[in-house]
């Protein structure tokens, strides 16, 4: 008995360490990377944004996370692209980066509610085109439902299906239990630095990013409060933003394009089935094919984001120029292909 009491004391004592070390770190890393950007009340709390490209014409760019490690830095390449040739605002969502926490439950609805609060205390106007990466896609329904007359077009990467977790063709449902237990448990890890150790270690979508973005997006990672607010969103996940955004009705004619992780596609067979499924939400869709990506890397890869980019601005020209996406597509990829044309890149059907 008196091994085992001192085999326990010396795991608390080392559970303390680590402990307190981590929160020295936070404290370190709150130094190192103080909040850029401005920050908006979305309803008796504020989100943190991250506008760019002022001085250029609209519509505004929305760029919108998926969920999990995700936050407004994890856009940096594709923010940066957009910016020369548009308005674009990143941002965080409640609880998670560096805005404020929000109430419960951290459901789709209350979410884009929350989104249009800020911005419009931001002074940020539409129309808006929404980019949704993953979980964002089905942001991207839910906030043109709720608010049709400020979304002029959509750009949905590798976007969540609301079917994708149960119905045909769907993902097994112990899934989602073992996505739920794994971030439960995050906070906690995080707090004895854990995950801290593991993003240090061990390769993530992180590393992809310019070097500042990528140390605020690890320090984010390392933060018991940001995994907090990622476990409140997948809680509300499958029981109430499933269900919300199946009663959606698409985007009508508004220019929308889909792009498609190769990766994604080749490892698991429905999902180009799904992501087909979204690009039909809109009669002027294109839905497109980035060979080499992954999920995560179709946004936080400068090559990939480059093709995000483009599409971004692709959509954008048709809303300015008012003629069918599939037609700037088309002449685009014309122009790229003519003798003495930049090479193209990227893309894939």
């Amino acid at each position: 008995m008196r091994l085992f009491a001192r085999v326990v004391l010396v795991l608390l004592l080392i559970a303390a360490a680590s402990a307190l070390v981590e929160a020295v770190l936070e404290i370190v890393d709150r130094r190192a990377h103080p909040p850029r950007g401005v920050f908006a009340d979305a309803g008796g709390f504020r989100l943190r944004l991250q506008p760019g490209g002022s001085g250029e014409p609209g519509p505004t760019v929305l760029l919108e996370t998926g969920i999990g490690g995700a936050t407004s830095v994890t856009w940096a390449w594709v923010q940066r692209g957009v910016a020369a040739f548009a308005p674009v605002v990143s941002y965080d969502r409640a609880g998670l980066g560096e805005s404020e926490p929000g109430p419960m439950p951290r459901d789709g609805e209350r979410l884009v509610v929350e989104l249009h609060t800020a911005l419009g205390n931001a002074g940020i106007r539409p129309p808006y085109v929404f980019v949704g990466h993953s979980y964002g896609g089905l942001l991207a329904r839910l906030y043109t439902r709720r608010y049709p007359g400020e979304i002029a077009g959509a750009v949905l990467c590798e976007s969540s299906h609301p079917g994708q977790f149960g119905g045909t063709n769907a993902r097994p449902p112990s899934l989602v239990r073992v996505l739920r237990s794994l971030a439960g448990a995050a906070p906690w890890l995080a707090r004895f630095g854990v995950i801290r150790l593991f993003v240090t270690l061990v390769p993530t979508d992180a590393d992809l990013l310019p070097p500042r973005e990528r140390a605020e997006q690890k320090a984010y990672l390392a933060s018991p409060r940001h995994w907090v607010g990622t476990v409140r969103e997948l809680e509300a996940w499958v029981p109430l933003t499933n269900p919300e955004t199946r009663r959606t009705s698409g985007f009508g004619e508004r220019p929308l394009y889909v792009l498609t992780a190769g990766t994604s596609a080749a490892r698991w067979g429905p999902w180009r089935m799904l992501q087909d499924e979204v690009a039909a939400l809109s009669t002027d869709s294109v839905h497109r094919i980035e060979p080499g990506a992954t999920h995560g890397s179709l946004i936080a890869d400068s090559t990939h984001a480059a093709t995000v980019v483009r599409a971004i601005r692709d959509v954008v020209e048709a809303i300015r120029t008012r003629r069918p996406l599939r037609e700037v597509v088309t002449s685009r990829e014309r122009d790229q292909t003519a003798p003495g044309g930049p090479a193209v890149a990227g893309t894939g059907s």
